[in-house]
């Protein structure tokens, strides 16, 4: 291909690009600053350029097209390249600068990054941190993510992964809930207790245990369940029952004699539980920035997980 016609279409290339990222063009045009017809005469040229069709449209969806997809794979690199090349130049600043993305679970941000994304922003002024807080599944490239901590048994593929360590869910009530009711022994203890769940489903009311060879399979009700850590703890605490909690915030409670462990040899299985890590996109160039909060939330973490 002629290469002036190659320049002239780069724009195009990384509109078609938004477009395929944001799921349309009224969402990619909104990112782009243009107008949805604007981004769809770019992705229209694109095609007429390149000789194919590189989406397939629907009044109410559209997809990449078999050819699209290697198209948008190699759109995808050079935007990468493009800003590695804008991060490189940023290596020339004695102070390092720019925006970090970053995404985590509810519960993680709160406790265990907050602390130390304070410190890390007080420690250099000229980085911007944009936090996302959320318990869905975030994919890094596609959702404009530089970092995410993830809270997973696996990493996910394609990413560098760098383990902070792991998370166990617990149980816990407070010493007034246990004397009135009793400590539980044993799992199926629990039946006769008012437990304090996620409530996010069926499931969430059944408890699978283990300890060395024994199992344990248990069917729990409760008065009150919430998807929200801090709000189970109050719960808890107030002495409305046994909860599950992650571990790093039960176990300051442990410590201070707010509440007590229930069963702590039993292992208890749970989605919210696994190993803490930093996943971000593989590249030849790792941003300065990016490299420092890595390197910050690794060496900070067992301060700040108490």
């Amino acid at each position: 291909m002629d290469t002036n016609k190659l320049i002239a279409s780069l724009s195009d290339m990384a509109s078609f690009v938004m477009v395929v990222d944001e799921g349309g063009f009224s969402a990619a045009s909104r990112k782009l600053g243009i107008t949805p017809s604007a981004a769809s005469r770019q992705v229209s040229r694109l095609e007429k350029l390149l000789a194919v069709k590189l989406l397939e449209r629907t009044t109410r969806n559209m997809s990449l097209s078999v050819a699209g997809k290697p198209v948008y794979d190699l759109c995808r690199t050079m935007l990468d390249s493009a800003q590695e090349a804008a991060d490189v130049s940023s290596l020339a600043s004695t102070e390092p600068v720019g925006l970090l993305r970053i995404a985590a679970p509810k519960a993680v941000a709160k406790r265990i990054l907050e602390p130390m994304l304070l410190s890390f922003a007080y420690k250099y002024p000229q980085i911007k941190l944009q936090i996302k807080v959320t318990d869905h599944i975030v994919d890094p490239i596609h959702n404009e993510v530089d970092l995410l901590v993830s809270l997973q048994q696996n990493p996910a593929l394609g990413l560098i992964a760098k383990e902070l360590g792991e998370v166990k869910i617990v149980l816990a009530a407070s010493s007034a809930y246990i004397a009135e009711h009793g400590l539980p022994k044993h799992p199926d203890d629990l039946a006769e207790h008012s437990c304090i769940t996620l409530g996010e489903g069926s499931h969430d009311s059944t408890l699978e245990m283990s300890c060395n060879k024994q199992t344990a399979k248990v069917e729990v009700s409760g008065r009150y369940s919430v998807n929200h850590s801090e709000m189970r703890l109050n719960a808890i605490i107030r002495g409305l029952g046994i909860g599950v909690l992650p571990d790093f915030v039960a176990n300051p409670e442990f410590a201070d004699g707010n509440l007590l462990q229930v069963l702590p040899n039993w292992y208890l299985k749970h989605n919210y539980q696994g190993v803490l890590r930093l996943q971000y996109a593989q590249s030849k160039f790792v941003p300065e920035r990016l490299r420092l909060l890595v390197t910050h939330l690794s060496d900070n973490y067992g301060t700040s997980r108490g």
